[in-house]
């Protein structure tokens, strides 16, 4: 299903941050190492510090609430899983076209064809879409 927040490349960065801070490297090391800001890694040596990793863990990964939601993300998987066929299309396969289609159709909202490929991928499904534009 979709990536653990844990497996995002934004988190696993500040936890490999907060495991050099923990064993003792110095904010320029970890700077340099990780490609981080002073402000960064200072902020993250203060977490640490005070709720060790669990407390970078609990950082939220910025960007705004997704429309779909949870529940909208186990729909749109379960979907994937059938034929497009089901829901009005001429054939089986999925394409991004479709999701997006059946995203603004059920959900009222749409997503740009980048975002839908993100979508679908994070959901371990990218194997799903076909390269056909229809």
């Amino acid at each position: 299903m979709l990536k653990q927040p844990s497996e995002l490349p934004t988190i696993a960065r500040r936890i490999a941050a907060g495991e050099l801070l923990l064993t003792g490297a110095s904010d320029d090391m970890v700077m340099k190492e990780l490609r981080l800001s002073k402000v960064t890694v200072r902020r993250y040596r203060k977490l640490v510090e005070s709720g060790g990793l669990d407390a970078l863990k609990l950082m939220g990964v910025g960007g705004r609430e997704s429309a779909l939601g949870a529940d909208g993300y186990l729909q749109i998987a379960a979907v994937l899983q059938e034929s497009a066929r089901v829901y009005g299309f001429e054939s089986d396969g999925w394409t991004n076209a479709r999701v997006r289609l059946l995203i603004e159709r059920k959900f009222g909202v749409r997503f740009s064809r980048v975002y839908v490929w993100q979508l679908v991928t994070n959901l371990g499904l990218g194997h799903v879409l076909t390269k056909s534009r229809r």
